[in-house]
């Protein structure tokens, strides 16, 4: 359960629905979004459904840069997605360990985005780099 102190406390808070928090978060309030033209903008919006609605620029930012990582991962995998009711495919994501971004092979989905083999995950790293992997991922 979220502390008292939280902006949006609700008593029933493990009930509410997503629709519900949409409201609370940005019904007549300023919301974040990027714009047609690909400029990032806010607004006090009654549209507090929208699903492009952001909470501040940071979160923007983060849903951009978590758009970019997927796009490079589709244009790599050349169409692959993982089939998890095939255990012998291989399967990896992107991790940091010991101060370093790296592939790691899993068995189990746990990422929003995988790759077809190792080679593949370490060319994503090298392409997205470690800025914006860090903005993801840190």
């Amino acid at each position: 359960m979220p502390p008292q102190s939280c902006p949006f406390f609700v008593t029933n808070w493990n009930k509410m629905k997503q629709e519900e928090i949409m409201k609370a978060l940005y019904f007549k309030k300023e919301a974040f979004f990027v714009d047609m033209f690909g400029k990032i903008k806010s607004n006090q919006t009654t549209l507090y459904n929208d699903r492009n609605n952001c909470s501040n620029r940071q979160h923007v930012e983060k849903w951009l840069a978590i758009n970019d990582i997927i796009n490079v991962a589709v244009f790599l995998n050349k169409g692959w997605s993982p089939n998890w009711e095939q255990e012998a495919e291989k399967k990896f994501i992107i991790t940091f360990v010991k101060d370093a971004f790296v592939p790691l092979e899993i068995n189990k989905p746990c990422s929003f985005v995988y790759f077809c083999s190792e080679k593949i995950a370490q060319e994503a790293i090298n392409i997205v780099g470690n800025d914006l992997l860090s903005e993801v991922y840190l």
